[in-house]
């Protein structure tokens, strides 16, 4: 299903310098928001969160249910929850209605996942999902790939979580090798800057870097790899707790 990297080509490692606004087109400046991204409106991918995606899949398999329930089953913080479920809902792809209750009490708002009336805006809903869902598989192989990688901890998962809400922030469609350790990283938002501007692809790998070591875990970003695939950039990793430690 994924093919190896082919070896050689250009290879990003740690900046020597920053990266200097001036070095750019004025035509496509990079916000100056810390995140890489290009200054342009938000357009980001609901679904490329696996938050999100670990949200719509249990109102998928479990029916409505409420903010309390599902941030208990997927251990975020209510308030993280809700957020990731307004998104939801202004993608069309999470309902909210309020539950009606008798006697004393507040009524609870729940969500569910529904099956839209609109065949065809459900046919398209329902692809997105799926697509969605297999890049989270590809993401937990790395929790389940043989040799494991990686032991499982809170860390890891953390990291994880970092990593992918960097990649959804920024733009891109991130999966996992078959053995875990490498990020193939998919639509670059600066391909088309990169031929001029090889700094951007080492810019971007030390903020890789620097968010694997905020979020305080084992795994370290190692190398990056521009297009070392047809529209497709490689980020090596490294777990420093090993299955097999």
């Amino acid at each position: 299903m994924f093919r190896r990297r082919p070896r050689g080509g250009h290879r990003a490692r740690e900046p020597n310098s920053p990266l200097r606004p001036a070095a750019l087109p004025p035509e496509r400046p990079l916000a100056h928001n810390g995140q890489m991204c290009p200054a342009r409106a938000p357009s980001y991918r609901t679904l490329a969160s696996l938050r999100r995606i670990t949200l719509l899949d249990l109102l998928q398999r479990q029916g409505a249910m409420t903010v309390e329930q599902l941030a208990e089953a997927t251990g975020l913080h209510p308030n993280t929850a809700r957020e990731h479920l307004h998104r939801l809902i202004d993608a069309g792809f999470v309902t909210s209605e309020t539950e009606p209750r008798d006697g004393k009490g507040r009524p609870r708002i729940v969500y569910a996942a529904p099956r839209g009336a609109d065949h065809r805006a459900g046919s398209i809903r329902e692809a997105k999902v799926a697509a969605a869902l297999r890049h989270g598989e590809q993401v937990r192989r790395m929790l389940s790939a043989e040799p494991a990688p990686c032991r499982p901890s809170p860390s890891l998962s953390r990291q994880l979580d970092a990593l992918d809400d960097h990649l959804d922030d920024v733009g891109f469609d991130g999966s996992v090798s078959e053995d875990g350790l490498h990020v193939h990283l998919h639509g670059c938002p600066f391909a088309d800057l990169v031929t001029e501007h090889p700094e951007v692809c080492r810019v971007h790998f030390g903020l890789l870097r620097g968010i694997l070591e905020q979020a305080d875990g084992p795994l370290s970003a190692e190398e990056l790899h521009p297009f070392s695939s047809p529209n497709t950039c490689t980020l090596d990793l490294h777990c420093s707790d090993t299955a097999a430690d």
